[in-house]
């Protein structure tokens, strides 16, 4: 195996790793939508249901990016981390109105109850980009 080999493997085996798992809307949605009917004479908006769920997975994304920021920041006390950790548990918590959405269990929301297997209670993932600078894969 030449260094080439090895590169193209050790690519290979991040994005297998390090990738986000697909999420699966739940059956009953699937091919429906979202009606948004204002009280007054005004248009609605009709959005797909597809189209919703991945907006609701970029809000979570983007909570566990600032979360791994967070845990990654050295200019922050560990009172503030946890008191900023707070923030993210309501913001998971007020998401799981939403758990209706996903097919799977390991894909709901958990807030601070705790107790289920959605995204804070399962093992942190990190980013593609996180991934290759923690194996110094940056310049690919």
């Amino acid at each position: 195996m030449d260094q080439q080999d090895l590169k193209d493997f050790i690519r290979e085996l991040i994005i297998e790793e390090f990738s986000p798992e697909p999420v699966e809307l739940a059956q009953k949605w699937q091919g429906g939508s979202i009606l948004l009917q204002p009280g007054n004479e005004t248009q609605g908006k009709e959005i797909p249901m597809d189209v919703f769920l991945r907006k609701v997975l970029a809000v979570r994304d983007a909570l566990r990016v600032l979360e791994q920021k967070l845990n990654g920041s050295g200019s922050l006390t560990a009172e503030e981390k946890a008191s900023f950790h707070g923030y993210i548990t309501k913001a998971y918590g007020a998401l799981t109105t939403f758990n209706v959405l996903f097919k799977d269990g390991k894909d709901k929301f958990v807030g601070s109850g705790g107790g289920g297997k959605g995204a804070a209670g399962k093992k942190e993932k990190m980013t593609l980009t996180e991934a290759k600078a923690k194996l110094g894969l940056n310049e690919y």
